[in-house]
């Protein structure tokens, strides 16, 4: 970027600083490039990186006891972070979703915002301090935990206003503690503006994360949402890991204000087949006592599918998902891999619902990639709808 601003300001030194006959003034364009170049230097100096992505999309959203919805829509991510002084630095994201085309958003995610169709957003803000093996980000900040995640799905992802601290003293631990007051994005209440996820009560978070053991990740995190319906949440999960297979089991206790507390059980299993490039994975949810709560983003639980997750199966109720993956690399097509997922829900009734996505990424290029995801969901027995659903993304990272 800087040295395209270089050029274009060494074009317009030189159309000025030319005489009648055409001769160039050697001395102002050397003056005028030297002070280009300090400005430069002293951005350099300041900015650490800049970096984002560009993103088309179209989102394409058939009800069966409806009509089609359609929508598109081009944006992206702009990220600007500083260097550190004396252990302080500075970051700032700006994301940006702009609609193209008709204006239904009534696709399953939103790629318009609520205050208005066009939006932009400055989702990071924030101030990072580092002394040793901590760091405390305070404000406006992407954040990655169990229950409170980016789930970037749509155009503009979660992100949230908060504040919070890691520490890695203890070795192969990761100690987290952090209070989250305010969220926006694809999940969020209002998607183009910051809202509070909990009034004035906020959400305190504490977590721990270990991988000592090798091919082990052992990871206990606990929410504090006061006066919320679920108003606390403990979840403990630990995975396996070797280079071809997987396993892993997850627990969540959810206390609800009012009803029943809910107990929700996870595991999961994967294997992969590398001579063909072929993955296969299998995963199940089981609620107790209440409905699951997902938190805000996509939730930890195993069996989400692209859609329906445990909390659609309500009361008692369970999920599982079966997957497969080719990595079509392996019969020489470079950085294509398609999969396919079938996904079961039941509830207390024993009603069912269903959904089946079909997931096609493409990388054309080091920092181009493409994928289509589409889904056909039958889930009136849940109160949901049946409908065929189909988004389409072009990303270019820089």
């Amino acid at each position: 970027m800087n040295r395209i601003v270089l050029s274009t300001t060494a074009l317009m030194i030189m159309s000025l600083t030319t005489y009648a006959g055409g001769n160039m003034i050697p001395e102002t364009l050397q003056v005028k490039t030297l002070q280009t170049e300090k400005l430069e230097t002293e951005t350099n100096r300041f900015i650490k990186t800049v970096n984002g992505y560009i993103r088309s999309a179209y989102e394409r959203h058939a009800l069966k006891s409806d009509k089609t919805f359609e929508d598109g829509a081009i944006g992206g991510k702009l990220q600007l972070q500083t260097h550190s002084y004396y252990g302080i630095s500075l970051g700032s994201s700006f994301y940006a979703s702009n609609a193209l085309g008709s204006s239904d958003n009534r696709g399953l995610v939103p790629f318009r915002g609520e205050v208005a169709n066009s939006y932009a957003i400055l989702g990071e803000a924030y101030i990072q301090i580092d002394f040793g093996k901590t760091y405390i980000k305070l404000g406006r900040q992407e954040i990655e935990t169990p229950f409170a995640q980016m789930d970037d799905i749509g155009m503009v992802p979660n992100t949230f206003e908060a504040y919070i601290l890691e520490n890695k003293d203890i070795p192969d631990t990761t100690l987290f503690l952090g209070q989250i007051q305010k969220m926006a994005g694809v999940d969020a209440d209002v998607v183009d503006k910051f809202t509070p996820i909990n009034g004035n009560e906020n959400m305190q978070v504490l977590g721990v994360t270990y991988e000592g053991l090798e091919d082990v990740m052992l990871t206990a995190w606990y929410y504090r949402i006061k006066n919320a319906q679920v108003d606390a949440i403990a979840y403990v999960e630990a995975s396996y890991e070797k280079e071809n297979y997987s396993l892993g089991v997850q627990y969540a206790h959810q206390s609800y204000t009012t009803g029943q507390d809910a107990s929700v059980f996870g595991v999961s299993a994967g294997i992969t087949f590398d001579a063909i490039g072929l993955s296969l994975s299998a995963a199940y949810n089981k609620m107790q006592g209440n409905a699951a709560f997902s938190g805000f983003g996509g939730g930890p639980f195993f069996s989400n599918s692209e859609y329906l997750i445990p909390d659609n199966a309500g009361i008692d109720g369970s999920q599982s998902n079966i997957g497969v993956e080719w990595d079509v690399s392996s019969i020489g097509a470079d950085g294509l891999s398609i999969s396919l997922g079938h996904a079961t829900l039941q509830n207390q009734a024993n009603q069912k619902a269903t959904e089946t996505d079909l997931v096609v990424a493409y990388s054309l290029s080091k920092n181009i990639e493409t994928h289509l995801i589409a889904s056909h969901i039958n889930a009136t027995n849940l109160g949901e709808d049946d409908a065929n659903h189909m988004r389409v993304f072009i990303n270019y990272t820089f």
